[in-house]
């Protein structure tokens, strides 16, 4: 049994960091630590790259740390318990994630982490569990967290990490605090990617990570032109046959299907500005030019908007709902081919 518990910790932590958007989240945690009124479970929301990891890690050592325990939320960094979280080793510290090539929290992982926080703590202190991406967990899994939730033990505290909180269900969400981690401002995210970076980094890659200062800084470093020639050689793998749209749906639904979208959005958006007409062409994009593969024959600009507008519905569905991300993506992909290639648009796949 006890093999089984160390697996269900997935991965070395993230590092303890508050960002200066943090700034008003941790003010209102401090508030309630000061008048003793932390609540036993708190929903941290925030979109991808606002670091919401780091927020949490440094709250999980907060609460931990021999400092803070009758002074101010904070953390010293030379405690022993600061020195146990440094190691990834401190017993009374649990986090959640997805195993390995899986996307979903499973119900053991989820319930073993519950049932560390009902026990007594190693270090007569707070029990601390987070889970991310909470809205990623199985249905099993979120009935353990709603279990925990309505039956919190003394000194225990449940973090849910969520970009997506309308994924999770109404009942776990009711029973939490919520705190959302919102988007600096343009002008103060431009001056710390210019300080973190130590380069100028373009406005543009900013707004193609809706805001999000950290997807920026990771799309500065090389993490955008990835994405470029991965959704170029998609698209041409498509259109020659040599991939279907299963094949492709699966590929993107994996991984980073938000930031294919948008990236999808920019690519339409910029075939329709330009009219092309059955040539080779290139559009500048965030990162730099971007080659576009040829269509077989002059495209129709108003099908073009009308991918553009289906883009955009289908990633705000994406972070509304839980649909079958692979089969609306299939479906998505169907009418991108019966506007760059008619005639070579298979039947949708029934949902």
């Amino acid at each position: 049994m006890a093999k089984k518990e160390e697996q269900a910790e997935p991965r070395s932590l993230p590092s303890p960091r508050l960002l200066p958007w943090h700034t008003a989240a941790i003010g209102q945690l401090r508030q309630a630590w000061t008048a003793n009124r932390l609540p036993h479970a708190i929903l941290v929301q925030g979109a991808e790259g606002l670091g919401t990891e780091s927020f949490a890690a440094w709250l999980s050592a907060a609460v931990l740390c021999e400092k803070s325990v009758d002074g101010a939320l904070e953390v010293c960094g030379a405690c022993a318990s600061c020195a146990l979280i440094k190691a990834g080793s401190h017993p009374d510290l649990h986090w959640v994630a997805p195993e390995e090539d899986k996307t979903q929290l499973s119900v053991d992982q989820v319930r073993a982490a519950c049932e560390k926080l009902s026990k007594t703590s190693f270090r007569q202190g707070y029990k601390v569990a987070i889970i991310e991406p909470a809205h990623q967990m199985t249905p099993g899994a979120a009935n353990s967290v709603l279990k925990t939730l309505e039956e919190p033990s003394k000194g225990s505290l449940l973090v849910l990490l969520t970009s997506r909180p309308s994924g999770l269900l109404p009942t776990v969400r009711s029973r939490c605090q919520k705190l959302t981690i919102t988007r600096p401002s343009t002008a103060d995210a431009m001056a710390w990617l210019q300080k973190e970076s130590g380069k100028a980094v373009s406005p543009a890659l900013l707004a193609f990570s809706g805001g999000a200062p950290l997807k920026a800084l990771a799309y500065a470093d090389g993490a955008f032109d990835s994405l470029n020639q991965h959704m170029q050689k998609s698209l041409r793998d498509l259109l020659s046959g040599d991939a279907d749209v299963t094949q492709v749906a699966a590929e993107w639904e994996k991984d980073a299907l938000i930031d294919r979208l948008v990236w999808l959005d920019l690519w339409l958006s910029s075939l329709a500005r330009t009219g092309i007409a059955g040539s080779d062409d290139r559009v500048t994009f965030p990162g730099g030019p971007a080659h576009l593969p040829s269509p077989s024959r002059p495209l129709n600009i108003s099908a073009l908007y009308s991918m553009v507008d289906r883009t955009r519905a289908l990633k705000a569905q994406l972070a509304r709902t839980a649909l079958q991300r692979e089969l609306a993506v299939e479906s998505w992909l169907i009418a991108l081919l019966e506007v760059l290639a008619p005639g070579k648009a298979p039947v949708a796949r029934a949902s």
